[in-house]
């Protein structure tokens, strides 16, 4: 790792060996090397370490016990909701049964919380939709369309009403940034992209629960042909 400042060595050191677990180059229960060992490797104290093992132990990676040392954890057990657990897989060569996995997902709920929203969807939602919307048709690069788009979807699970899947918006935010970045390819004005969400705002907007769902599913299926393609 780069020298940088003291500030920076956890994360840095977090990503180094979460990325290292995810690609396989720590096999599931796999003993990581000592505290003094990562920290002789690394050029960084034990506290800094320890501190990182507590990081990849929170995202599900890995196992710490006294005397028996840290251990990688089965994927099975991983936080795949993980923001930067996602990010790792995305280093990755393409896994095409996790990106068939998040789309099945994404299937399972969006169509129900676009229903919704179009049941309850109160003035304020709708105006973070057409911002949203806005952002996405005036972005001039692939990093503010992609954050226009979280922010659009968002505003779909937020104007469900329904508090459980109001919670999900963080957790699919992750989902959401690993299939765009996926699906969205070299960057360059995407007016099919743009039609679905505005007919997916319109149906909100008029309260129009089927077009609402179709919308969103088509722009499922839509990320689904571009992956595979």
């Amino acid at each position: 790792m780069s020298s940088s400042p003291l500030r920076n060595f956890h994360h840095q050191l977090v990503d180094t060996l979460g990325s290292s677990i995810v690609a396989g180059r720590y096999a599931e229960g796999t003993q990581l090397p000592t505290e003094p060992e990562l920290a002789d490797t690394y050029g960084t104290s034990r506290l800094i370490v320890r501190e990182a093992m507590k990081s990849l132990a929170a995202k599900g990676l890995v196992s710490i016990r006294p005397r028996t040392g840290t251990h990688v954890l089965p994927r099975s057990q991983w936080n795949l909701f993980d923001t930067s657990v996602l990010e790792w897989y995305g280093r990755r060569p393409p896994d095409k049964k996790l990106m068939a996995d998040l789309m099945e997902l994404r299937q399972a709920i969006e169509p129900q919380a676009a229903r919704l929203a179009a049941m309850r969807a109160a003035p304020t939602d709708i105006e973070a939709l057409h911002a949203a919307y806005q952002a996405m048709a005036s972005a001039r690069n692939r990093s503010d369309y992609i954050a226009a788009d979280l922010e659009f979807h968002g505003a779909v699970l937020r104007a469900s009403g329904n508090v459980f899947i109001q919670q999900l918006e963080k957790a699919l935010s992750a989902v959401w940034t690993t299939s765009f970045r996926a699906s969205s390819g070299d960057w360059g004005p995407d007016p099919q992209a743009l039609a679905l969400h505005k007919a997916l705002l319109d149906g909100i907007g008029a309260g129009n629960q089927k077009a609402a769902e179709k919308a969103v599913l088509a722009l499922i299926e839509r990320a689904v042909i571009r992956i595979a393609g």
